[in-house]
This record gives structure tokens, C-alpha cells and sequence, in this order.
């Protein structure tokens, strides 16, 4: 017959498998986050590109922009500012989410032991 394993390797082994679960749906969120970032973050760096031409050329002489171009430089300026606080809030998430992976793989290396 085969060994039977300790009582209390019995009652640790839901545990370590709930928790490697965990850390496996932790580590999807974060994946799927990354993506999120990687998104914005290209969508703002055209933003910034945008704004640098529509600077340069009302830097140029003669370069009045008509009531349009002013607009839409406003929705630019809006637009970036919103992009940067979801930037914000998903570096937050972020933070948070790999202080937990890191608690969850602390709490498995105990339980391992």
C-alpha cells in the first residue's frame, strides 16, 4: 500500500494549491494590466507627439491656429491629462497587486517548509 502523508501535510495541501490558484489569477490580472499600461502609454506618447507638433507650430511665426485648432488642442490637453490619471491609478493597482504576490509566495515558502 501506498504511504499515507502526515495529518498536517493533508491539511496543507488545499492551502498550497489554493493559494499557487491565486497566484496564478494574480499573475493574469497583472499580465492583463501590463497590457492596459502598455496601451495608454502608447496612446500617450502620440498625444505628447501631437502636442509637440501643434507647439511647433505655434511657435512658428504666423502660426495663429484658427477656433478649431484651438479646440482641439483643449480636448488634447484634456485628453492627455485623463490618460496620466489612469496611468496613475494603474500603477497603483499594480503596486498593490505585486505586494500581494509577493506576501502569497512568502505565505507558500512557509508552507512548503
Amino acid at each position: 500500500m501506498g504511504q499515507k502523508g502526515s495529518g498536517i501535510e493533508r491539511f496543507l495541501a488545499p492551502s498550497v494549491s489554493k493559494i499557487e490558484e491565486e497566484l496564478g489569477l494574480l499573475r493574469s490580472e497583472i499580465d492583463k494590466m501590463n497590457e492596459k499600461i502598455d496601451a495608454t502609454n502608447s496612446r500617450f506618447a502620440k498625444l505628447e507627439g501631437d502636442h509637440r507638433r501643434l507647439m511647433a507650430k505655434l511657435d512658428a511665426p504666423n502660426g495663429g491656429l484658427s477656433n478649431e485648432s484651438q479646440v482641439l488642442i483643449s480636448s488634447i490637453n484634456e485628453m492627455e491629462k485623463q490618460n496620466r490619471d489612469e496611468i496613475d491609478a494603474l500603477k497603483r493597482f499594480m503596486d498593490v497587486a505585486q505586494r500581494r504576490v509577493v506576501i502569497l509566495e512568502a505565505k507558500m515558502k512557509e508552507l512548503g517548509q
